[in-house]
């Protein structure tokens, strides 16, 4: 059984419209695609909830901590952070 197709979010078609812009060449296209979608911004939301509330949300339920550590882990370690 196929996954429903998702339609592309607000910050996907910003940043695509963004890319196509001739305008936009001034900026790294990392760094575009970042902005627009906000992808790093949640990192550190997650991260911050996480820090403050994983032990309530891992005694509620323990899958959405671990999925939520991994996803923490696995974008976070390949990203360089904004702050750096």
């Amino acid at each position: 059984m196929r996954a429903p197709q998702q339609s592309p979010t607000a910050g996907a078609l910003r940043a695509a419209e963004a890319i196509q812009n001739p305008g936009s060449q001034s900026t790294s296209l990392p760094e575009l695609i970042d902005r627009e979608t906000g992808v790093s911004e949640i990192l550190e939301i997650l991260e911050s909830i996480i820090a403050q509330a994983g032990d309530l949300i891992e005694s509620r339920s323990p899958e959405l901590a671990a999925a939520a550590r991994a996803a923490l882990k696995r974008y976070s370690d390949e990203a360089p952070r904004r702050d750096e």
